[in-house]
């Protein structure tokens, strides 16, 4: 059997064993068997998120894991230096099947003594712990462990740029003969990793400008040119995204040398066709001609600085396009590629023509950057190192880097003005830059659409002077040392900048959809108009216009913009969420809402998207059969639930004309418990109201519905907004209902929610103050809200989407088991206490589901079983 590294034996191995765990915790209705494959998959997990300065220590604790983790797979106990044969039989391509069974045993053996089983899940526990503590003063080990996609080697890229230098000496001054002032445009393509590269060819796809160019000039076109250079890999390693073979589209025999002076005839010739380069035994080479690849408008390109000044990007966009230049810079660091500054002005994009070839109408890819290359003289500011006296940050590339990192996150340039700083030496201009960088790396506010923690980890280790202190540049080092630095530094580069970017695209599939994602549009210009688009549910996604502001009555407060960003947020779990979830979703979770109806008139409903989710409509106040509400508090609350849980049906049942009408609405409340429960099939009711006396009618509907549904539909309600001076009101307090409070956006329980009662164990709250959603008919703009009352559709709603989630799963046993629990009210309480954090009051916790966010599924998955398998 091959060698395997020990940690990724460790990986492989116990996120298999703990895949086992939960089957046989399923199958044998073993609670502790199940929990023990949660613990064991975020174990698996914190292995994962190990950083290079954790690994020595990591290694020296690795074997003492994999022993225990062996012990307890085994029927018999392991001997001393045997190895682990059963975990490296399971992390093989293919388990070998005898090691699967005996797993299966013992783990049935070891979950059969609960106490030794528990105080094993509180050893590994600890054991994540170290793993996720940083040691202090711990050596940092520089080898990358991530598995690395494969790095064109060195050498390799040198001699491409090298060769194309030495062609770029431009002829068209003889050709013309007349005196040509500009250069060739060149832009080179920054790509993604390649899923195939097995026939052992660099690739290069740029464009040429077919004349010079200079500003004012008149541009020519694009001549869209693929360079290929043939290499034997040395590196045993392979690449992670596939091990097909390519054919390369040409032999040695078709191969025509391109002489100096012949290349501005070559990429002048504007023949509609793509050059194909090669480059063999050192010299350029024409191989052939082959249909256009890159089919874009002939006219010069805009800067990344343009395209975030213009252009709204999503946080997909912005996701894709940091983790391909980050991959870029990784890529090409060692190469004279990086002569050329790479800045948010020389990373540029070209216009694509549309399908039918038409230009005129062309659109940019915000996964498609070019790199904007000049062939002349190193720029002085792209060095590796620099030593300049007084700069902070002496690696320029990685500090360049770092600041586009943050100016795509925030969505728009650092607007640095070198007129204004003319006067400033060249060190406190670089460390002006980086300090705005580091300042606005710090607003949240900011960062409202791309608040991904793994992403703004590798902006800190792009921005922080001291990221490459364990392998540092030294001044008077050899030609060795040097290139050992340098590849040191590399890898660094790899595993605290790139490999987060591609954890965060890994966990959201956005990764697979990464070369599909639509063009940008551009924000409109005009006013718009008050239209039923406006307040579609992905409203707040959309850039507001300066005629738009002008729009508003009034400035809103900075609770109000805290609150929408808050759903902002929510909205882009449930996108991460969608990913995971079949396209075609067959059974959708049902949500009814109790309360003084819905305006089904009012510009949230007209757009399709939102009316169509509106199933079902009863009026107990009014027997009205049109859906009606003359107060709006059922119409907030019913858009605000379709916020934030996308997918779910809603069902409205009118129980009274307006809140204080409720006082007398018991029996209406009774009803549409009942109606909702037995008609709609409704899995979550909402409740925002509440009695000072409990209600013997409604207590029995609840109880009548628990027992038609075998305690699976859940019932929320609010707790009270009337603070100290009042319990928490009925039917909040029942036993059976989830009783909610509010917060503001940072979790602080509101003056407005009443006090912990002795009985209650833990208070649960969720956004309830200065919180958007729709209005009546008669109000063009959303109204904000405040009180438990809001509070408790936002729970509801989260309910809602926890719910969609797990129910999207293959129905199998492991999968339905969670999804039998998460419709119990136990069960939901144990997983909003799981995705909870803790406040500052005691036993008060605020349930925000931010926990699952760029999270693999995998891992997600743990999360819910961990939570629920005690239940």
């Amino acid at each position: 059997m091959a060698l395997i590294d020990p940690i990724d034996l460790a990986q492989t191995a116990i996120v298999r064993v703990a895949e086992i765990a939960l089957v046989l915790g399923v199958q044998y209705k073993r609670q502790i068997c199940g929990r023990l494959g949660a613990e064991l998959f975020l174990v698996a997990e914190s292995l994962d998120r190990a950083g290079l300065d954790q690994e020595e220590q990591l290694r020296v604790r690795i074997s003492k894991l994999l022993r225990e983790v062996e012990g307890i797979c085994s029927c018999s106990p392991t001997k001393s230096g045997v190895g682990y044969p059963l975990l490296q039989g399971i992390a093989q391509v293919y388990p070998d099947p005898k090691a699967q069974a005996e797993i299966q045993q013992g783990l049935l053996n070891i979950t059969s003594n609960i106490a030794y089983t528990e105080s094993f899940i509180i050893h590994i526990q600890k054991f994540a712990k170290k793993i996720d503590k940083k040691p202090h003063g711990a050596k940092e080990e520089i080898t990358t462990k991530k598995s690395a996609p494969t790095e064109y080697p060195r050498d390799i890229k040198i001699l491409a740029h090298n060769v194309l230098r030495d062609h770029m000496c431009c002829t068209c001054n003889v050709k013309s003969k007349q005196n040509v002032n500009g250069d060739h445009l060149v832009r080179l393509l920054l790509q993604p990793p390649p899923q195939e590269n097995e026939a052992r060819l660099a690739q290069f796809d740029m464009l040429f400008s077919s004349a010079p160019w200079w500003i004012g000039s008149p541009f020519s076109s694009w001549q869209d040119v693929h360079l290929r250079i043939p290499w034997a890999r040395k590196s045993k390693k392979t690449a992670r995204f596939g091990d097909k073979h390519e054919h390369n589209g040409y032999s040695p025999t078709q191969l025509t040398p391109v002489n100096h002076g012949q290349f501005c005839n070559l990429i002048g010739l504007q023949a509609n066709s793509r050059i194909c380069l090669t480059i063999q035994d050192g010299e350029l080479k024409k191989s052939g001609f082959e249909g256009l690849k890159q089919i874009v408008e002939h006219v010069p390109g805009i800067s990344l600085a343009d395209i975030l000044s213009r252009f709204h990007l999503t946080a997909k966009m912005k996701l894709a396009l940091a983790y391909i230049l980050a991959y870029s810079v990784w890529q090409y660091y060692d190469s004279d590629w990086m002569k050329t500054r790479w800045t948010s002005e020389t990373i540029q994009f070209v216009k694509e023509c549309g399908s039918d070839r038409t230009c005129g109408k062309g659109q940019f890819f915000a996964w498609k950057p070019y790199l904007s290359v000049s062939f002349g003289d190193e720029d002085p500011e792209s060095g590796e190192y620099s030593d300049l006296d007084g700069e902070i940050h002496h690696y320029p590339r990685i500090r360049a880097l770092g600041i586009m990192l943050v100016e795509i996150g925030i969505g728009f340039p650092l607007h640095r003005s070198d007129k204004d700083r003319s006067s400033k030496s060249l060190a406190a201009r670089i460390n002006e830059d980086l300090l705005l960088a580091l300042q606005y790396s710090k607003d949240k506010r900011l960062w409202e659409d791309c608040e991904y923690p793994d992403y703004l980890t590798a902006v800190n280790h792009c921005l922080d002077p001291g990221t490459f202190n364990i392998a540092p540049s030294i001044r008077g080092q050899s030609d060795k040392e040097f290139m050992e630095g340098l590849k040191q530094r590399m890898n660094i580069l790899y595993d605290k900048v790139v490999f987060p970017l591609e954890e965060v695209l890994q966990g959201t599939k956005w990764m697979e959809q990464l070369t599909s994602i639509p063009p940008l549009e551009a924000p409109s210009k005009k006013a718009m108009s008050i239209s039923a688009e406006n307040f579609s549910a992905d409203v707040d996604d959309a850039p507001v216009t300066p005629t738009v502001r002008k729009l508003s009555k009034r400035f809103l407060t900075k609770s109000e913009k805290d609150a929408k960003r808050w759903l902002s947020r929510m909205r882009r779990l449930n996108s991460e969420l969608g990913e995971t979830i079949p396209p075609v979703i067959t059974t959708r979770i049902r949500i009814a809402v109790l309360d003084t109806g819905c305006d089904f008139n009012a510009p949230f409903f007209l757009h399709p998207d939102n009316e169509s989710r509106l199933k079902g409509w009863r009026d107990f106040a009014d027997g009205s059969d049109d859906f009606q509400d003359g107060h709006g508090h059922g119409t907030h609350l019913v858009s605000l639930i379709m916020k934030i849980a996308p997918d779910a049906h809603v069902y409205v049942a009118r129980v009274a004309k307006n809140p204080d009408d409720l006082l007398g609405a018991s029996e209406n409340v009774a009803q549409a418990i009942s109606w909702a429960s037995s008609e709609c099939k409704a899995d979550i009711i909402s409740m925002s109201f509440g009695y000072v006396k409990d209600q013997p009618n409604i207590s029995k509907s609840i109880r009548k519905a628990l027992y038609e549904r075998d305690d699976s539909i859940l019932f929320f309600a609010a707790a009270s907004n009337y603070g100290a001076n009042d319990k928490e009101m009925f039917p909040a307090r029942h036993e059976s209902v989830i009783s909610i409070r509010g917060t503001n956006t940072n979790g602080d329980f509101e003056d407005f929610n009443p006090p912990r009662s002795h009985n209650e164990e833990t208070v649960f709250g969720t956004l309830g103050l200065d919180v958007p959603s729709s209005g009546l008919s008669d109000c063009m703009t959303e109204v904000y809200k405040s009180g438990t009352s809001i509070a408790t559709a936002v729970a509801a709603g989260i309910a809602g989407t926890l719910l969609g989630y797990t129910s999207s799963k293959p129905k199998e046993s492991a999968y339905d088991y969670i999804n039998m629990k998460m419709r119990t009210r136990h069960g939901m309480l144990a997983m909003f206490k799981a995705l909870s954090s803790a406040t500052l009051k005691e036993r008060y916790l605020y349930l925000a589901p931010w926990k699952l966010m760029g999270k693999p599924d995998d891992v997600r998955w743990a999360i819910f079983v961990a939570a629920l398998f005690d239940i």
